[in-house]
């Protein structure tokens, strides 16, 4: 019997063949989203969940209390670490401070690589949980003793032994390979590690041995493995006050766990709070999935539906000739399985095409799991959900005709039958709508931030970090030579990026200060930095070198102005530890973090030389390539075996849109595809209203209807429902995206042209799909018309 029902299925599909077109291909497209989406969705939450103990890792973090307003910071000190060893030991199996993940130069013979490592205290392989795949290390390692990921070990080494081999970290400093871990998994926090070593060898090579001691030296993120049994939340509230237990620091810094679990979910806190990003993108996407599929469905039973004319005759005969209700479902259900089976079969094919460039999109590296049972269950529950789903409401309405009414040629589409036909298609073009207005908006807050202020020129900007010791000490020679050679503008010095705010200070002191104020960020340039990045200078002036007294002396930025409440800054005194600072200078802003955020309240002091970024101004007629080809002939006389990493201020600025721009272009993709689909299924629609009402048009035209007459006739329903999508659409559009942007304190205006633009954009595209159809109809000869049956 099944059999039969499939073979009379599919001579249906192949008679239909247009509609079984836009069917299967709406289908496909549709569960090749949802598919791509749940990859998607499975990558995201499965981050860091390589780990076997994840849920017992976490990072310590600080709240601290400034004019109303709570900060969290992870930075913290080695003598934390270490009273929490000692203090509560019976809570964390592992206490681990850290280095930041920064980047080095790794040297083997000639070979010379720029790789990402962390140097971590005793048990940091098992915060970690590196998987050991060649050597036998002893943990704890010794000082200068160093791990390397199989894939690091692959570009310095080839198919040659490591173990036991010595590398060279930024060229000055020996370390032996004693292992070899397996690389961290792409959805890992720390998958850029690609080497490990104690930290005492960062200590000792970095001159930071004075940090041990010091609990204001606040440089070490803090990781700990909580005992079994152990919670979060508990051992948060043990530890809150150790800290200011010690320090007795005005903020109150307040300490608690964050963890591993939902770093990637929670990955900013924000006024104490963390802000679910990746949660709340998982919820996005997951429903843009939901949705898709559901259109796709919608143009299958509206399509089934609409078409209950034609196959109403076939139900009456089969009823007259004996067959049973339930046998026509069991029939129309078999049409719908087939149709699903062969759009799941093509959905998997288009998956698989479109997966390089959705990778691309999306930053991912996620693939379709062949060769997993689970993978291929879901498929299936899937598939007989959406039989289910998409197949019920034709399959019962189809079987309920009267075989009577229907051979008699009374059978005609109830109101009810209209009504639900025409709402489905309002709620497919509403969540289009919403779709494009969406896109539109996050575009908008994208080029509003990124036409915001800067307070300095990025354009041929160039940072270099000075890892190597043969760039030190050469400040003034260097500069002159890079001078000399035709390509640079300028050059200085800073202690941190420009596009990043490294250090932050709570040792300045004013007049005004309050006991909670917010920490300064605390920068250190040369005298050239200004001129180099072309920074706005508001009052007073730029710092110089025939000045001996600016050593003494600040630049403040316009928030740091605010924050001291200085009406008059320049001349005025500020403290540092203590000694007194002379400002000479205002500057305007210079957003150095996010550019969706309030700028920072900075100083700047001087220094002669010796910070560890080389900042350059290249010139501006020649191209980045030619400066940076001139460039790199002046520092290879200082440092000839080195591998210069050039930081480009403009990219690096830009980079910082990365995550917003991944959202806009995603949802991009997905409105568009929703769009398609959409409009698939409008023009199944448009095609059976000519098809239905082809005597009519026929009869119009003999009547001295013309094109234009019947063409309007034949859209204007169409273009009411879309107008009717239209204004659904635009409420619902302007709620989600209005709490969407108040995350950011930097941020654009919803303007009504949006909602116009994006409803006018739905409708060309209606009239462009179902013109096709309306003008074809209309272009018949009356003749043929006034003939079809």
């Amino acid at each position: 019997m099944l059999r039969n029902y499939l073979k009379i299925a599919f001579r249906n599909l192949l008679k239909n063949k247009i509609y079984s077109f836009i069917n299967i291909g709406g289908l496909a497209v549709g569960m090749a989203v949802a598919m791509l989406i749940g990859l998607w969705v499975y990558d995201e939450l499965s981050f860091d969940t390589y780990h076997t103990e994840h849920d017992r890792i976490a990072l310590l973090q600080k709240n601290r209390s400034f004019n109303g307003n709570i900060i969290t910071e992870q930075s913290m000190s080695l003598p934390l670490a270490a009273k929490l060893r000692e203090s509560y030991g019976n809570y964390f199996e592992q206490v681990v401070a850290s280095s930041y993940g920064g980047e080095k130069n790794l040297t083997f013979k000639d070979k010379t690589i720029i790789k990402r490592g962390l140097f971590m205290e005793t048990g940091g392989e098992k915060i970690l949980d590196l998987k050991i795949v060649e050597g036998s290390p002893k943990f704890p390692l010794a000082p200068f003793e160093i791990l390397i990921s199989d894939k690091t070990k692959e570009a310095l080494f080839g198919n040659t032994n490591a173990i036991n081999q010595t590398i060279h970290l930024d060229k000055n400093t020996p370390f032996k390979v004693v292992g070899v871990f397996k690389s961290l998994p792409q959805n890992a926090t720390y998958r850029s590690t690609a080497f490990y070593s104690s930290m005492d060898s960062y200590l000792q090579k970095e001159d930071w041995v004075s940090a041990k001691t010091h609990w204001d030296e606040n440089s070490f993120p803090i990781y700990v493995k909580l005992a079994k049994n152990v919670s979060a939340v508990k051992a948060s509230a043990l530890i809150k006050d150790e800290i200011y237990k010690v320090t007795k620091d005005p903020s109150n810094p307040a300490l608690f766990l964050y963890p591993m679990a939902t770093w990637h979910l929670y990955p900013e806190y924000k006024n104490g709070l963390p802000v679910s990003t990746g949660k709340d993108n998982i919820l996005i996407f997951g429903l843009i999935g939901i949705l898709t599929i559901l259109l796709a469905a919608i143009n299958f039973m509206n399509l089934s539906t609409a078409r209950s004319e034609k196959r109403s005759k076939e139900v009456g005969v089969r009823k007259a000739i004996g067959s049973g209700r339930g046998q026509i479902i069991s029939q129309f259900y078999a049409e719908t399985l087939l149709t699903i089976v062969f759009s799941a079969i093509l959905s998997l094919i288009l998956a698989q095409i479109a997966l390089p460039f959705f990778n691309e999109l999306a930053e991912k590296q996620v693939e379709i799991p062949y060769t997993n049972l689970v993978f291929w269950l879901a498929i299936a529950l899937f598939t007989a959900l959406l039989v289910l789903f998409a197949g019920s409401y034709p399959a019962i309405y189809l079987s309920s005709f009267q075989p009577i009414k229907v051979l008699k040629g009374k059978m005609q589409s109830s109101s009810f039958e209209l009504f639900s036909r025409k709402g489905l298609v309002v709620f497919q073009f509403s969540i289009s709508v919403i779709l494009i207005i969406s896109t539109v908006i996050i575009y908008q807050q994208i080029q509003f931030t990124k036409s915001r202020p800067l307070g300095y020129d990025t354009k041929g900007l160039v940072q270099i970090r000075k890892n190597n010791e043969e760039l030190r000490g050469h400040f003034y020679a260097m500069r002159q030579d890079l001078l000399n050679s035709g390509a640079v503008v300028e050059m200085a010095e800073i202690n941190s990026p420009i596009t990043e705010s490294w250090h932050y200070s709570s040792n300045y002191t004013w007049p005004e200060k309050t006991p909670n104020a917010e920490d300064l960020v605390s920068l250190n340039v040369t005298p050239e930095f200004g001129k180099t990045i072309d920074w706005k200078i508001t009052a007073g002036r730029d710092f110089s070198r025939t000045f001996g007294s600016d050593s003494n002396a600040v630049i403040l930025n316009e928030a740091a102005v605010k924050l001291m409440g200085l009406k008059n800054p320049v001349n005025q005194l500020i403290r540092k530890d203590g000694k007194p600072l002379m400002v000479i200078g205002v500057v305007q802003n210079i957003v150095m973090d996010s550019p969706f955020d309030p700028v920072r309240p900075t100083v700047f002091e001087m220094i002669k030389a010796n910070a560890p970024f080389i900042t350059i101004k290249l010139k501006p007629e020649l191209s980045a390539a030619e400066s940076i080809a001139k460039m790199e002939k002046v520092l290879k006389n200082y440092d000839p075996a080195g591998n210069f990493n050039y930081l480009f201020a403009d990219r690096n600025f830009n980079n910082k849109f990365f995550r917003e721009q991944r959202m806009s272009s995603l949802i991009s993709l997905f409105a568009v595809l929703a769009i398609f689909i959409s409009c698939l299924g409008l023009f199944g629609l448009a095609s059976f209203v000519a098809e239905q009402r082809t005597k009519e048009i026929g009869i119009r035209k003999v009547l001295g209807a013309s094109v234009a007459n019947l063409w309007q006739l034949l859209s204007k329903d169409f273009v009411v429902l879309v107008v009717i999508s239209c204004l659904i659409a635009a409420p619902i559009a302007y709620y989600f995206m209005n709490n969407w942007l108040q995350k950011y304190s930097y941020r654009t205006e919803i303007s009504w042209w949006i909602f116009a633009v994006s409803g006018l954009g739905a409708l060309v595209i209606t009239l462009l799909t179902v013109s096709y159809q309306s003008i074809k109809a209309a272009l018949m000869n009356p003749v043929k018309s006034l003939k079809s049956e």
